[in-house]
């Protein structure tokens, strides 16, 4: 069986098939916040400075109490997904019913994707978990917030925090049940861009633990808090001994659908790069555990600070403080190899957006008037691949998809 592919791309939603770009087949990992290095490989970025947040010690998967640190950063572009693993800790902010009050410390997460962005934070971005962009970017839409490296213009911002809340119980009466919040926003070049809440992962209980949080959106979550390893804190007379960072192998884990992270055209670029690192509850106070590191000194190992004051690319930051992960789509709406059945059978895959219905279109040709049928209709995408049999492909046919909502 032969097939063509549709190259026009004049329509909303059109996906095309690029010859020899297409992603090796892998076996996607379990997200549950522990590290498969089979499916991740060699860590990306590894950190190099004891954490100046607190050293958590205390092993619960969900809580961990006085202390945050960013062991390693490990990343694969698969299966329609931007998988991240971020091994380490995040201070929980408990009610000091079961666990101690805590910080609510942050995670935050820059994604360089696509052309253009911002290379420092502007002062009128979107409103997200309670104005965290607004706390890094200037005042003075104007000026500049916060900067990164010289040529990192982030384009889309996530942040994650966990904490607990008090609720009803038999025995005892009051329980504390943890939760978990991912948020995200575009940073578009000129300001403004849009926030929404990807996901608010909840255990059934306060002592059984999800494995994997799926949500609406086709984001998965993975969450286990419990390294006692990794890096020390400062202060300890260990403190210069980075060298158990990259045996991590616990820490927060994410598949997110790579339309998340595209141009308004479905665009790529074909290296996505990452900068994270820990923040304050308010965003206003960022830690010294940063992803790529920050490469402190013995003696001088502080956090950084205000964000709005910090330059990521003057000489007090060596390196690079961001990873990069290559991205085999040339675009978020790429039709895939299609995979040839029995006679006539046919299975087509193309990237999509998770919750919308899509038609599979065949042409004969492409020279003239061109006729478009539906080969396949009302298709609803659950994922980021989006599957359609076509059980009377043509031996030669042209094929596009088109969105339908």
């Amino acid at each position: 069986m032969k097939f063509g592919y549709s190259l026009t791309a004049s329509m909303i939603a059109l996906l095309v098939l690029l010859v020899g770009r297409n992603p090796a087949a892998a076996q996607s990992p379990t997200v549950d916040g522990q590290l498969d290095a089979e499916f991740y490989g060699a860590p990306l970025a590894v950190q190099d400075t004891p954490t100046a947040f607190g050293n958590a010690t205390n092993g619960h998967r969900r809580f961990a109490v006085q202390g945050s640190e960013l062991d390693a950063a490990y990343a694969r572009v698969s299966d329609g997904y931007l998988y991240l693993f971020i091994a380490g800790n995040l201070e929980t902010a408990g009610q000091g019913l079961t666990w101690s009050v805590g910080n609510l410390n942050k995670l935050d997460l820059f994604v360089d994707a696509i052309p253009g962005g911002q290379n420092s934070l502007r002062g009128d971005n979107a409103n997200v978990d309670g104005g965290a962009l607004g706390s890094m970017g200037h005042l003075d839409p104007a000026n500049d917030g916060l900067k990164f490296d010289a040529g990192f213009e982030a384009d889309f911002y996530l942040t994650f925090c966990n904490r607990t809340e008090v609720v009803p119980y038999f025995d005892p009466p009051q329980v504390e049940a943890w939760r978990g919040y991912l948020y995200y926003a575009t940073l578009p070049a000129g300001g403004g861009g849009a926030a929404r809440t990807l996901g608010i992962a909840q255990d059934p209980t306060h002592t059984g633990f999800v494995t994997t949080f799926t949500f609406t959106n086709g984001v998965r979550l993975g969450f286990d808090n419990s390294n006692v390893g990794g890096v020390w804190g400062t202060g300890d007379p260990n403190e210069t001994n980075t060298s158990l960072a990259a045996g991590v192998t616990t820490g927060l884990e994410l598949a997110l659908p790579i339309d998340l992270f595209a141009a308004a055209d479905g665009a790529l670029n074909e290296t996505i790069r990452i900068a994270a690192f820990v923040n304050d509850a308010n965003h206003r106070y960022v830690s010294n555990q940063v992803l790529g590191p920050m490469g402190q000194s013995s003696g001088g190992y502080g956090n950084l600070g205000d964000p709005r004051l910090f330059n990521f690319a003057e000489t007090y930051s060596p390196g690079d403080q961001f990873f990069a992960v290559a991205n085999p789509y040339p675009s978020a709406r790429a039709l895939l190899e299609p995979e040839a059945g029995l006679g006539d059978e046919a299975t087509f895959r193309w990237l999509g957006s998770v919750g919308h219905t899509y038609a599979l279109q065949v042409a004969t040709n492409l020279v003239g008037p061109q006729v478009w049928s539906n080969a396949v209709s009302g298709t609803l995408a659950t994922g980021p691949v989006v599957r359609a049999v076509a059980t009377n492909a043509a031996p030669v046919g042209f094929y596009r998809t088109v969105r339908l909502d």
